[in-house]
């Protein structure tokens, strides 16, 4: 449990000389080193002193261009990922003739290299920013895309697992760069909407996936072409982050530095390592919190085509449709909730609510004959309603220097937990009577059941330590939040780290600790079943 006194402290932000004190604008302190610029020169200024803290006082100009470009950033990933999750059948039955513990290691492939590459990837943003680095990531994703329909089309079990490597790798950082870019951007105000809007396009995409995968793998006579369309897709989003690479650029090449703000700057491209165990734990109950609740998400999209085929019997391309309303909801409520939580607060209790419709999820679709759709609705409302809270809350409970690192962590313990599960469900199947799901489901309900009271302990948390910061409404949120921006621009402004004040949490030693033995479980596992399931 953190320290109440420390954690008030944080809130408010680190202390500064009086010699920076802003009253809480965080603009003000420019005055001083720019009266030989004139007026429009000055105002350029104000946006890119300070690094990344900056990003929040931009012109709505430069944040629309990052929003629109970057919502379509991991549009084609996401895409794949659905469409060879609604496959399974045919990788399994029809074309590759694999295991279910073999198909677990193929989906874990994309989650075990997404348990380290994510914090690096977040520490890049961090220290050199996102504008290449993006482009070059979603390289990755193409030519594992590529080489995951070549696999498929020669039937090779051996290389579509590294092409799944490959395409993980990118894959999992460009989320991680996109959620840090927006969260930069827009912490200080809209942050929900912005990931709202975020989601609502991943979850377009994962629908689209699961719904034309094998449509279009009938329609063709070949079911290779649904890997060659999820290609055709990473292709749209490569042009798409080449707009927004060339228009940052453009527009940063129009900022005019001083050499203060160039020392600044350099100053700025190293990493502490010791600020981790600054974060405040509170980001670590959260990061534990997704670790269960991203691995059940997760593990669960990999199965639902197949769920619905074996435990309701239904045909492949009707269990592909029923399967995608897992994803429909997240498409139109998630800028919705954006709206709410930007407005009302409200992120834990409406995580809360996730919680909820997870467990009744699991219990129509694993327990009873019920419509599935109905089970799919509700897992899709919990999907809609967890991801957003959690990350919204990250990006304004770290500072903007390192909400990369943080969502980086959040990302890795997401595909920690997922890589864990997907074996462990493959195993569960394998050896469940008929391979049915009913194994599978019950461990479902345990983990939600499990989140639920960490959730509750977080509200506590929170409104205990943190003076009901993720719960309030727009004006005192947004009042707070320009205070703490102001404070840690202090820092930023001269070079200096935002936890430069902040002592070292020891609680946050242990923590990490867990962190690192289930990272090291996670890739165990995957090579002991990636060698047993390869013999």
């Amino acid at each position: 449990m953190d320290n109440k006194g420390t954690e008030k402290v944080e809130v408010n932000g680190p202390p500064v000389d009086e010699k920076y004190n802003t009253n809480g604008n965080p603009e003000k302190y420019l005055q001083d080193n720019t009266s030989h610029y004139d007026d429009d020169k000055r105002s350029e200024e104000i946006k890119t002193f300070g690094g990344d803290t900056a990003l929040a006082n931009a012109p709505w100009k430069y944040k629309i261009i990052a929003l629109v470009t970057a919502l379509m950033f991991p549009f084609g990933s996401h895409f794949s990922a659905s469409a060879i999750s609604a496959m399974k059948s045919r990788l399994i039955t029809r074309n590759m003739s694999i295991t279910n513990t073999q198909y677990g290691v193929v989906s874990a492939a994309v989650s075990i290299i997404n348990t380290i590459f994510p914090i690096a990837g977040g520490m890049f943003i961090d220290i050199f920013g996102s504008v290449w680095g993006t482009l070059a990531i979603n390289f990755m994703i193409i030519l594992g895309a590529l080489l995951t329909a070549i696999a498929a089309k020669i039937e090779s079990y051996p290389m579509l697992v590294v092409a799944r490597v490959i395409f993980g790798i990118g894959s999992g950082l460009i989320v991680t760069m996109q959620e840090s870019l927006l969260s930069k951007w827009f912490r200080t105000k809209h942050l929900s909407i912005a990931i709202g809007l975020q989601l609502s396009i991943s979850r377009l995409s994962s629908f689209l996936g699961t719904l034309v995968a094998n449509a279009v793998a009938d329609a063709a006579g070949d079911w290779v072409w649904a890997f060659w369309l999820s290609f055709i897709l990473c292709g749209f989003s490569i042009a798409m982050n080449l707009i927004y690479a060339l228009v940052v650029r453009h527009l940063q090449g129009q900022v005019v530095l001083t050499s203060q703000e160039k020392i600044a700057l350099k100053k700025k491209k190293t990493f502490k390592w010791r600020s981790v165990f600054k974060f405040p734990l509170i980001f670590w109950h959260i990061i534990l919190i997704e670790f269960i609740y991203a691995a059940v998400w997760s593990s669960f999209q990999t199965i639902a085509t197949d769920l619905i085929k074996k435990h309701f019997g239904t045909a492949d391309k009707l269990a592909g449709y029923k399967a995608s309303a897992s994803q429909s909801i997240p498409i139109v409520a998630t800028p919705v909730l954006g709206f709410i939580m930007d407005f009302y607060g409200l992120r834990v209790v409406i995580l809360l609510l996730s919680s909820v419709f997870l467990l009744l999820s699991s219990g129509f679709l694993g327990w009873t004959y019920i419509e599935p759709t109905v089970g799919m609705i509700f897992y899709s409302i919990s999907l809609a309603f967890g991801p957003i809270s959690m990350i919204t809350s990250i990006g304004m409970l770290l500072p903007s220097e390192y909400i990369g690192t943080g969502l980086g962590i959040y990302k890795s313990s997401n595909n920690i937990g997922t890589a864990i599960l997907d074996v462990a469900v493959g195993v569960i199947q394998d050896n469940t009577a008929g391979q049915s799901y009913v194994q599978v489901m019950l461990v479902f309900i345990i983990l939600a059941g499990i989140g639920f009271v960490l959730i509750c302990a977080l509200w506590f948390n929170q409104f205990y330590f943190y003076g009901n910061l993720l719960e309030v409404r727009r004006t005192k949120r947004v009042a707070r939040m320009e205070e703490i921006n102001g404070k840690e621009l202090e820092f930023t402004s001269r070079g200096l780290d935002p936890y430069t004040e902040t002592p070292v949490r020891k609680l946050s030693f242990p923590i990490v600790g867990f962190f690192v033995a289930a990272l090291i479980s996670a890739w165990v596992l995957f090579f002991v079943y990636s060698i047993h399931t390869g013999e």
